[in-house]
Order: structure tokens, then C-alpha cells, then sequence
């Protein structure tokens, strides 16, 4: 049974529509956890798009002539291995780019506070601010 779905191509389509599927589900949950920002999440959505419509677009009737099921399946692992790289490359990086904001905005505020106490402490000691 697997010899006949595996000679006729098919394995291929439905491994790609699959993955297409996932990584779109994944892409969605991870825009509303707020777990990548939106323009990776574009990003992925195309991609999973692209592997969605390459699903239904190829037809490798002989592929079996050039290719071996083992081969099929180290490639295999590999296009899963660099897909989930990315996507968690992606996420680590929008979850650094999330704390840089919150610590430009943490500076900001303690900047503003000095300027502030360093304004009270002038008008506190008859001293110029630009000699502190």
C-alpha cells in the first residue's frame, strides 16, 4: 500500500499540503500569542502558502525513477529541520527585538528622571546644571 502511494507521487503532495497547513496554523497561533511580531508572521504565511500551493500545483508521476524512498526521506528531514530553524530563529528574533523596546523605553524614562532630579537639585544648590 505505501509501495503504491510512494510510486505514484502522491506522498509528496500530501507531505507538502500537510506542512503547509501546520505552518500556517502555527504562524496564526503564533501572531495571537504574541510570540513573533507581524512582519515575520507575514513572512511565514507567504511561505505557507507557497508550500500550500506547490501541493497542489506538482505532479511527480516518476520522481521514484530518479530518487529513492530513503533519499526521499533524509530530504525530507531536512526541509523540516531548516523550516523549524527559521521559525524558531524567527520567533527568538521577535522576542529580542520585543525586549530592545522595552529597554528603550526603560532608558527613555530614567533619562527623563535624571533630567528632572538634576533640575531639583540645581534649583535646590544655586548650581548650574551643565557643571553637574
Amino acid at each position: 500500500m505505501l509501495e503504491a502511494f510512494y510510486y505514484s507521487g502522491n506522498i509528496i503532495r500530501v507531505v507538502l499540503a500537510v506542512t503547509g497547513v501546520a505552518m500556517l496554523m502555527f504562524t496564526i497561533m503564533s501572531l495571537a500569542r504574541r510570540k513573533m511580531n507581524e512582519t515575520f508572521c507575514m513572512a511565514w504565511g507567504i511561505v505557507s502558502a507557497a508550500i500550500i500551493i506547490a501541493a497542489i500545483l506538482i505532479h511527480p508521476d516518476q520522481w521514484s525513477d530518479y530518487i529513492s524512498f530513503g533519499a526521499l526521506v533524509m530530504i525530507a528531514v531536512i526541509f523540516f529541520g531548516v523550516l523549524y530553524a527559521g521559525f524558531f530563529i524567527s520567533a527568538e528574533i521577535s522576542k529580542l527585538s520585543r525586549c530592545n523596546q522595552e529597554l528603550a523605553i526603560q532608558v527613555s524614562l530614567l533619562n527623563e528622571e535624571n533630567q528632572r532630579l538634576l533640575k531639583r537639585v540645581a534649583k535646590l544648590s544655586d548650581v548650574d546644571i551643565r557643571d553637574l
